[in-house]
C-alpha cells in the first residue's frame, strides 16, 4: 500500500510508515481526483457514441442533399463531370474547359468540391450547432445538442472550430471519434480541441 502522508509505498502489513513514520491508520487516504474531474462539474447526461453516430449519419444524408442542389444552383456538376473524366477515362485538360488550360481545369475542381466537401458541411454543422436549437436536424432527432463546457450555447467561432477540428479526429485512424466512447465526458478528441460537450437534451 501507498503511505497517505508521503505517498511512498510501505509494508501492508505494519500500522506505522517505514519511511515517514506516520500513522497509516489515522490518516485518511485523500481521493484520487483525475485532471478530467476537475474541469468542470457534470452538467448534464452527455450523448453516447451510438447516439450521435446516428445523428450523423441522418445529417450525411442531408447535407447531400443540400450538395444536389447547389451543384445545381451554381452549376458546380462541370467540375465533378472534369475530375471524372481526367482521373477515370484520362481524358486531356485541353478538352475539358473552353480555355483548354490546367488552370481552368483546376478551377472548376476546386470550386465543385470545395463548396461540396467544406463549404455546405462547414456552414450546415457550424450554423445549427451555434443558432438557439444548438443542434443539427439529425441531433434534434436523436435528442442531442451541443455546448460549451458550462453547458451554454457555443458560439459560431467555437462550433467551426470543433467541425474542422473532426477531420484531425478522422486523420489518426478514427481514434478521435472513439474516444467519444472512453472518455467520462464522451468527449471526442474533436470536442476536446474546441471545448465542447454533447449533451442528451431535456
Amino acid at each position: 500500500m501507498f503511505c497517505p502522508k508521503c505517498g511512498k509505498e510501505t509494508d501492508a502489513s505494519g500500522k506505522f510508515c517505514q519511511w515517514c513514520g506516520a500513522d497509516i491508520a489515522s490518516i485518511p487516504a485523500n481521493p484520487v481526483v483525475t485532471p478530467e474531474e476537475e474541469e468542470v462539474p457534470d452538467i448534464g447526461v452527455y450523448a453516447g457514441l451510438g447516439r450521435r453516430f446516428v445523428a450523423f449519419i441522418v445529417d450525411i444524408i442531408i447535407i447531400f442533399l443540400f450538395d444536389l442542389v447547389a451543384m445545381a444552383v451554381l452549376g458546380l456538376t462541370r467540375g465533378i463531370q472534369n475530375s471524372y473524366y481526367y482521373f477515370v477515362q484520362h481524358v486531356p485538360v485541353d478538352q475539358l474547359t473552353t480555355d483548354g488550360t490546367l488552370a481552368a481545369f483546376l478551377g472548376t475542381v476546386i470550386a465543385a468540391y470545395g463548396v461540396v466537401l467544406i463549404v455546405i458541411p462547414w456552414l450546415y454543422f457550424a450554423g445549427f450547432e451555434s443558432s438557439r436549437s444548438q443542434a443539427t436536424p439529425g441531433k434534434l432527432l436523436m435528442h442531442i445538442v451541443v455546448t460549451d463546457m458550462t453547458g451554454n450555447k457555443p458560439t459560431f467561432a467555437r462550433v467551426t472550430l470543433r467541425h474542422f477540428a473532426k477531420f484531425v479526429s478522422a486523420l489518426i485512424i478514427l481514434i478521435g471519434f472513439l474516444m467519444i466512447g472512453l472518455t467520462q465526458k464522451r468527449q471526442g478528441l474533436h470536442d476536446k480541441i474546441a471545448g465542447c460537450l454533447v449533451l442528451l437534451q431535456d
